[in-house]
C-alpha cells in the first residue's frame, strides 16, 4: 500500500491518495554448480522480496521458506536456512546431464523451476594483457583467456570474473557480449585472447579468477536481457525496471511470477596473480 500527499497550492488543499501496491514478488538467486576438478562444498539459494517501487529500503530477505531440490532419480535434497533468506545444502554435488527440480514453499505460495545441468569446455590458459587507453575504455592490465569451443554443439557461455574472491560485474550495453556469449560465429574454433570483461583493470598483486560457465539457451536469453537492462541503468538498481521472466514458476498464482533464474551448470575456473610489467 502506497500513500501520497498532493498539495494544491492554489487553494491550500491537501489530497491524500492511497494506491494499492503490487503483490510481493519473490526474488530467487540460486544455482547448482558443478566443477569436474573440485566438488562444490555447498549449494545455496537466496530468497528476497522485491519491495514497493517508491521505497528506498534494502531488499528484505524471504525467511521461513521450505526449499528443496529433486534430481532426475527422485532423490530429494532439503535446504536449511543458515541465515535469513539464505538456504543451503552440502550433500548435493551436481551431475552433468542430470535434470533438477527446485521447489519453494513460501508465504502460502508454491514455486517451481526445472533445469538440466549444462556442460562447459575448460579454460586452457589465463593471463594478463596490457592495453593502451582509447576513446572507449581505460588502459591498463586486463585479464584474457584461451579456450577451445566444442565442435558441432550449440554452446552458450557466462563468464564471471572475481577479484580476491569478490565477483566483479560492470555491465553496460557494450560489454554484455563479453559477459555472456554463444558460439554462433566460432563453433569448434580455438579462441585466443578473449576478455571476459574488458572494462576491468587490475593492479600488480591482484589475484584474479575467471569462471567459464555453461548456459542453456533459455539461460543465455535471460542473462543477455538482464545485463542489457542493467547496463542501460549503470547497474544502479537492484532489479531492472521491466521484470524479466526467468525459469521459475508460481504454481499458486501464475500471474505473480518470481524474479531470478535457477541456474544449473558446470563451470571451469582458472586463477592468475597480476605481476608488474614495464609497459
Amino acid at each position: 500500500m502506497i500513500s501520497l500527499t498532493i498539495l494544491a497550492f492554489s487553494c491550500d488543499q491537501e489530497i491524500d491518495l492511497t494506491l494499492d501496491g503490487p503483490p510481493q514478488k519473490l526474488v530467487v538467486e540460486g544455482r547448482i554448480a558443478y566443477n569436474a576438478d573440485k566438488p562444490v562444498a555447498e549449494q545455496t539459494i537466496t530468497l528476497s522480496v522485491l519491495g514497493e517501487f517508491f521505497e528506498n529500503n534494502e531488499t528484505p530477505r524471504a525467511t521461513g521458506a521450505v526449499v528443496s531440490v529433486m534430481d532426475g532419480n527422485g532423490q530429494v535434497f532439503n535446504y536449511s536456512e543458515k541465515a535469513p533468506g539464505v538456504y543451503s545444502n552440502s550433500l548435493l554435488k551436481g551431475e552433468p546431464g542430470q535434470t533438477y527440480t527446485l521447489s519453494i514453499d513460501w508465504d502460502g505460495q508454491k514455486f517451481e523451476a526445472i533445469e538440466t545441468l549444462v556442460n562447459v569446455v575448460p579454460i586452457d590458459t589465463i593471463y594478463q594483457v596490457f592495453e593502451e587507453e582509447n576513446l572507449f575504455e581505460d588502459g591498463g592490465i586486463k585479464i584474457a583467456i584461451d579456450f577451445l569451443d566444442q565442435s558441432g554443439t550449440e554452446n552458450f557461455y557466462l563468464w564471471e570474473t572475481y577479484l580476491e574472491g569478490e565477483l566483479q560485474i560492470l555491465p553496460d550495453p557494450g560489454n554484455k557480449n563479453n559477459l555472456i556469449g554463444s558460439d554462433d560465429f566460432f563453433d569448434g574454433q580455438q579462441i585466443v585472447g578473449y576478455f571476459p570483461n574488458e572494462e576491468l583493470v587490475f593492479d600488480p598483486g591482484d589475484q584474479v579468477s575467471v569462471q567459464q560457465i555453461g548456459l542453456s539457451r533459455n539461460a543465455y536469453s535471460y542473462y543477455f536481457t538482464l545485463y542489457d537492462q542493467l547496463g542501460r541503468l549503470g547497474a544502479a538498481l537492484d532489479t531492472p525496471p521491466v521484470p524479466i521472466r526467468g525459469n521459475i514458476r508460481n504454481l499458486t498464482n501464475p500471474d505473480n511470477f518470481p524474479l531470478g533464474y535457477f541456474l544449473v551448470s558446470e563451470f571451469d575456473e582458472k586463477t592468475h596473480v597480476i605481476i608488474q610489467t614495464n609497459e
